[in-house]
């Protein structure tokens, strides 16, 4: 598919867009912002640093005045703060209906005014998902429940469900997600074997994010083709990023061995040859996906980082002692060759997809 920029490009080469009136095809074209689209830009902006620079001020002034505030204050400022989150969330979205009802009118007599936007509206929900977190890590502080750290983030998790479902917001839904990570993570190093299919506590955990770090991917990619809302890249490349770490990882557990007892743990030994039959099968759905379905350059960048890491620790650990001296300037020599194959081969897909 032949991109606006690069449509644009070519019929100026061609000459058929006289020079006075280029300036014009590039704002019609969308190819160069107007400054209406940079107001809007700097209006999401500040709306979401503003949001999360008091948010985190909450966290640190209830932190640094611990010991001067009672509980009740404590708690008296936290739910305050939620129920006035979520009641400006609830303004906010009436006013962008409103403005949604009457865009046209709207912007035929004010087209230089930034447009309260949904993701702007939605900023004080995710507020009140983190306040939520800071209330439920409170009450845990007061009153010393007993309960275990991957508790506090799993319900947490749990009980912001309905403002995640309700919000429609890739960040509500980041932050879920990663809410879940951090519990997984935490029950697996705390309780190690439980639930899981290694003994080591380091595989368990490596293996169930993965997996659901992968289903949560595969199920974004889905559903973004029905909800535009979801069609952020940048939340499903984190997801990948998660993904494609995790098994990484593995892969170059399986290829050291992890026996050495100064890396984790010896029990990584365990580790096997299952990272060697998943990696390849998660290397070939990602690149069918990415490379026929879901044309996303960033994620075949992931794919080739993968692989190249790979192939590096493989010969590193196997034939480096082989080699000899010689063998650092000959791996150095490799790694700046696959480097720049990578990235000759990123650029011919680019054009490949650009033509």
């Amino acid at each position: 598919m032949t991109s606006n920029r690069h449509q644009l490009i070519e019929l100026i080469e061609q000459g058929a867009i006289e020079k006075d009136k280029i300036n014009a095809a590039l704002i019609i074209s969308q190819v160069q912002p107007r400054s209406n689209d940079w107001l809007n830009f700097f209006n999401q902006l500040l709306a979401w640093l503003g949001g999360l620079a008091i948010t985190f001020s909450v966290l640190f002034f209830v932190a640094f005045n611990w010991d001067e505030m009672g509980k009740f204050a404590k708690f008296a400022l936290v739910e305050l703060l939620v129920v006035l989150a979520v009641a400006a969330y609830y303004k906010l979205n009436t006013l962008t209906h409103q403005a949604s009802i009457s865009s046209d009118h709207a912007v035929s007599k004010n087209a230089q005014v930034p447009k309260l936007t949904e993701s702007v509206a939605k900023v004080p929900l995710f507020m009140a998902a983190i306040f939520f977190g800071v209330l439920l890590a409170l009450f845990g502080q007061t009153y010393q429940t007993g309960a275990d750290p991957w508790q506090l983030f799993f319900n947490w998790a749990v009980l912001i469900l309905p403002w995640v479902i309700i919000g429609r917001l890739s960040a509500l839904w980041m932050l879920w997600i990663g809410l879940i990570n951090l519990s997984i993570l935490l029950y697996y190093m705390n309780f190690g074997g439980a639930l899981g299919f290694f003994i080591n506590q380091e595989l368990n955990s490596l293996w169930v994010i993965f997996f659901f770090n992968t289903l949560a991917l595969a199920c974004w990619e889905l559903l973004s083709q029905r909800y535009t809302w979801l069609s952020a890249r940048w939340a499903p490349r984190l997801l990948a990023i998660a993904s494609g770490t995790c098994i990484t990882w593995l892969m170059i557990g399986s290829i050291l061995g992890f026996s050495d007892e100064s890396y984790l743990s010896s029990g990584f030994s365990e580790i096997g040859m299952l990272p060697v039959m998943i990696w390849p099968v998660w290397l070939i759905a990602m690149y069918l996906g990415y490379r026929k379905y879901q044309q996303d350059l960033f994620m075949l960048a992931g794919i080739l980082l993968s692989v190249n890491i790979v192939v590096i620790c493989f010969v590193i650990s196997h034939w480096l002692e082989a080699i000899g001296e010689i063998g650092f300037l000959l791996i150095s020599n490799m790694m700046i060759a696959m480097a720049a194959g990578s990235a000759i081969w990123l650029r011919k897909i680019n054009k490949e997809w650009q033509s």
